[in-house]
């Protein structure tokens, strides 16, 4: 026995009926940092036709110049208060190391400027809490730049297990659990303990370098409410203090108060689980090679995100009824496709994204 999936996939980059699958709005983009992200991120843009870099900013002007270079820029800066005062610019991109996560961020706001951070977000709760306020206030677009959210697979498996706006039910039934991992032998590439991977002070460790991916993955499942209670354990290294490696314990809370096996209005659902509530458990590290995968699981069935999490292609689903159904989603531009959504978003004046936590 099996049902169908009905959920659609998104349609591929070359389908007849899309115009342009990244064509959107214009806008004029300025790189604060001239490292391999921004390098990334600089590539990426180039595949969204209404979207230009008018400028890029390091600390010294020569590894600027040397970035607007090879990436055809018109302007380069050695000093990032030049270039926030650069009137062509409608919005900074922040790739630089994030101990400066605040500091950069406030000052991309106050100069008016619509603001892409690279994640982590910010290195302290209070830095995030002020950077979003900040932006309120100002009337100002901020987000963190999580790429992993805007994978076609990634947000295929979210429609998949949420259901879709059309009404489409979510086909795992009740979510009670997600499972993700992002584990890697950092040595191999960053020496130790000389990479800013392991330097505390420049907010080197594993949390922020490596931890963002597999806790998104837990939030992205549970739209509900954040987790209501976080459980660490790790390991700190002795000689720079940076994390090392940890596991994590969350619960979220319950969306309401009645049990579907208690619901007679509930014909579909008969666990004793109020809708909602759940947990996740994460690790992530630089110690070692896990799978890299995100699992969630619900009362029909499981759903997982294929290695590389943080990048996926590919998804399986496993049911009740033992048909196991696998489903390819073009790796596309994910960089490109959240740029493409950014851009939307600030032409209609919003200042989040719809379905971002």
């Amino acid at each position: 026995m099996s049902e169908e999936l009905n959920t659609p996939l998104p349609p591929p980059l070359d389908d007849p009926t899309v115009a342009h699958p990244l064509e959107c709005p214009p806008l004029r983009w300025g790189l604060i940092g001239c490292g391999r992200v921004s390098h990334d991120f600089a590539q990426a843009l180039k595949h969204i036709p209404t979207a230009s870099v008018v400028a890029c900013a390091a600390r010294e002007m020569d590894r600027a110049q040397e970035f607007a270079t090879k990436h055809g820029i018109a302007k380069a800066y050695g000093n990032y208060d030049e270039m926030l005062q650069d009137p062509a610019i409608d919005v900074v991109y922040v790739g630089n190391l994030h101990a400066f996560r605040r500091s950069i961020g406030e000052k991309c706001l106050l100069a008016n400027k619509h603001v892409l951070l690279e994640k982590p977000f910010a290195c302290k709760l209070d830095d995030a809490e002020y950077l979003c306020g900040l932006a309120k206030e100002r009337n100002l677009f901020l987000m963190e730049g999580m790429w992993t959210r805007f994978f076609p697979a990634v947000e295929q498996a979210r429609r998949l297990v949420l259901g879709g706006s059309d009404g489409t039910k979510g086909v795992l039934g009740e979510v009670s659990m997600v499972q993700s991992d992002f584990n890697f032998n950092a040595s191999d590439s960053d020496p130790y303990p000389t990479s800013f991977f392991y330097n505390r002070k420049l907010g080197g460790g594993a949390s922020l370098l490596v931890g963002p991916y597999p806790i998104a993955a837990a939030l992205l499942f549970f739209p509900g409410n954040g987790p209501d209670l976080v459980k660490v354990t790790g390991l700190v290294d002795p000689q720079t203090g940076v994390d090392l490696q940890a596991a994590v314990a969350m619960s979220f809370p319950a969306t309401s108060d009645i049990q579907p096996a208690l619901d007679e209005s509930n014909t579909e659902e008969n666990t004793p689980k109020l809708p909602g509530a759940g947990v996740a458990t994460l690790t992530y590290g630089f110690l070692g090679e896990s799978e890299e995968k995100t699992t969630v699981v619900g009362s029909k069935g499981r759903l997982t995100i294929e290695t590389p999490g943080h990048c996926p292609t590919k998804l399986s689903i496993l049911r009740k009824s033992f048909r196991r159904v696998v489903i390819f989603t073009r790796t596309v531009l994910a960089f490109a496709m959240k740029r493409r959504r950014l851009h939307v978003a600030l032409h209609l004046g919003k200042q989040k994204l719809r379905n971002v936590p």
